[in-house]
């Protein structure tokens, strides 16, 4: 049987390339994953470190952002056949991240400083000049990034802290990865006027 080379160019119109077809089983995958607890739990455990990152940017205390880390899991687990069939599991985590996050800012109507963070501990210990420094310029970029407008605050955080990309935190805060990026180069662009003026003073 022959078969003319128009019909082989619509078969091979017709075909998915390879790496389509790889993309779609990964997105699968992905998403089987976060449909079971089982696989789950074998998962989530590589997210668990971005999240603590995340709160504890946000609330300049370790004890609060272990809690909240901790409810943020146990969030996901008991909401697993909610998961969206778009994204990725970190996007997801971090949408009820942040869900969680203004919930507990809702609860507690002062900021905590970020001076207060484990000051008991820290006095006890005779800290080496380094690790003194170390801590000044936590407490200071702390300081600067909670100055920051709250979309730009929020954007930042997800990127660096919660070491999400840009793809994603464009999923979390329903923004256009254009967006995204803007509010990112905005936040940048402050904070290194903020360390300019300071290192001219």
């Amino acid at each position: 049987m022959i078969v003319s080379q128009e019909s082989r160019g619509d078969n091979r119109a017709m075909e998915t390339p390879k790496h389509e077809i790889r993309r779609a089983t990964d997105a699968d995958e992905d998403r089987e994953i976060a449909l079971t607890p089982a696989r789950f739990a074998a998962s989530y455990r590589t997210h668990v470190l971005p999240l603590y990152r995340y709160f504890y940017q946000h609330t300049g205390n370790a004890a609060d952002a272990e809690d909240l880390t901790a409810t943020t899991i146990s969030k996901a687990l008991a909401s697993l056949r909610s998961y969206a069939e778009r994204g990725t599991l970190a996007a997801w985590l971090f949408g009820i991240a942040r869900h969680t996050l203004h919930d507990y800012q809702r609860r507690r109507c002062t900021t905590v400083a970020l001076a207060e963070t484990d000051a008991s501990v820290i006095d006890r210990l005779p800290l080496p000049e380094q690790q003194v420094m170390q801590k000044e310029q936590r407490d200071d970029l702390y300081t600067h990034i909670r100055a920051l407008p709250a979309h730009q605050r929020e954007a930042l955080t997800l990127r660096y802290f919660g070491t999400l990309p840009i793809a994603e935190i464009a999923l979390v805060l329903d923004r256009s990865e254009g967006a995204v990026k803007l509010l990112i180069h905005r936040a940048l662009t402050t904070l290194r006027a903020q360390y300019r003026q300071e290192a001219q003073q």
